[in-house]
């Protein structure tokens, strides 16, 4: 009899530390995958990318590909009308509510991406085009 409720008690013993050990593994879980939101919610520069080893986990990256600035906006809507395309003093004299170096600035960064090409061939000064 003696034996038979020693062995009860080691099983209620074993049964409290399994439960509790489930709790934590719980627990742990919970804060893991809270852990994981928070870094996949935050943007990750190249330069991380390219510090860090290859990790298990896919963390998404902005890609950075929003809404154009308004200067870029206004160069498309002139250039895409030109088939010739324009230098840079008829885009000023287009669009007079821009400076110089803004529509420089802009012209470069949709160069970069592609959306304006910068025409040389022709005489006399550089073109800028729209690519279609």
């Amino acid at each position: 009899m003696a034996r038979s409720q020693s062995s009860q008690a080691n099983t209620a013993v074993i049964r409290r530390a399994l439960a509790t050990a489930q709790k934590e593994i719980e627990r742990a879980e919970r804060t893991f995958h809270q852990t994981i939101r928070a870094y996949a919610s935050r943007p990750v520069r190249a330069a991380q990318r390219s510090n860090t080893t290859t990790s298990r986990i896919s963390i998404p990256v902005r890609s950075g590909a929003g809404k154009p600035a308004p200067v870029q906006t206004a160069i498309t809507r002139v250039l895409s009308k030109r088939r010739r395309g324009l230098t840079m003093e008829r885009l000023q004299d287009a669009l007079p509510q821009f400076d110089q170096k803004s529509l420089l600035n802009a012209t470069f960064a949709m160069r970069q991406k592609g959306l304006v090409e910068f025409d040389r061939s022709g005489e006399g000064r550089g073109v800028y085009r729209w690519q279609e």
